[in-house]
């Protein structure tokens, strides 16, 4: 027998909780519980699997809402697993969750139910599935390089493009982000100082539309320790002009999962 579907509850109604809890434990799920934010985040910094996470989130209860955001920051693969659950649609609902996940009313319980285990079942199967090849057989990884120096962005399109890299590259921050709204990339390689969009610009544009590739992102700048480190949350940040294999090695590593 494999491992168990698991899920964690977050909501402040103790009948609910408990209803949900009796009704996934009998179709053998491992359920976790949680009922205030550091609950919550005790729970998912540990980096345990979770299949689902059913939360309360609506105007009057933003336990949902904080530990979504949350989860964006320091647990991305969890993104599409949330079932919220809310008399209304709160008013930031939209752009935040973009799509990813389902808000249903708290006295539709079949309702959360099923959808919470349809959740659970998809993200379950790709957890336990066998892995694939780090690189595609398809084709190249993708890099969305963004660079306002003609020169440099020649240089390194054709030095990345040597080293197996498909490179689409790009002379502002809002190109790239305008590439970004088009298709999304294994890396996306971004110099921080752009006179026309900067990489502040792309992360940020990044965080609000496309927080799944937070994690693919890593940016050049001139210097270490100029602002960009404490900017973008704990993403690479490299020298322009350091050991460029440094930088193919961590451009490497942080690709491979995604392909």
């Amino acid at each position: 027998m494999g491992p168990r579907r698991t899920i964690l509850l977050l909501h402040h109604d103790a009948l609910l909780l408990d209803l949900l809890t009796r009704v996934f434990e009998a179709r053998g799920f491992a359920v976790s519980l949680a009922a205030t934010p550091m609950q919550a985040r005790t729970m998912l910094a540990a980096d345990r699997p979770l299949d689902a996470v059913v939360a309360a989130w609506d105007g009057a209860h933003n336990l949902g809402g904080e530990i979504y955001r949350w989860a964006l920051e320091h647990r991305f693969e969890l993104r599409d697993r949330f079932v919220f659950v809310g008399e209304e649609v709160p008013p930031e609902f939209d752009r935040i969750v973009a799509g990813r996940c389902l808000l249903v009313r708290p006295g539709d319980t079949p309702e959360i139910i099923r959808v919470a285990e349809a959740t659970a079942n998809r993200s379950h199967r790709a957890r336990t599935a066998d892995p694939e090849p780090a690189w595609s057989e398809s084709g190249q990884p993708t890099l969305l390089l963004a660079d306002d120096d003609p020169l440099l962005l020649q240089v390194m399109t054709e030095h990345l493009t040597d080293h197996g890299w498909a490179v689409t590259p790009v002379d502002s921050g809002n190109a790239a982000t305008a590439a970004l709204d088009q298709s999304d990339f294994d890396i996306i390689l971004c110099d921080w100082h752009m006179a026309n969009g900067s990489g502040g610009h792309v992360f940020n544009w990044v965080v609000t539309f496309r927080p799944w590739l937070l994690d693919r992102v890593v940016f050049l700048a001139e210097r270490p320790g100029d602002g960009a480190e404490r900017i973008v949350q704990g993403r690479p940040v490299f020298a322009k002009g350091a050991d460029s294999d440094k930088l193919l090695d961590a451009l490497r590593a942080i690709a491979a999962p995604k392909r």
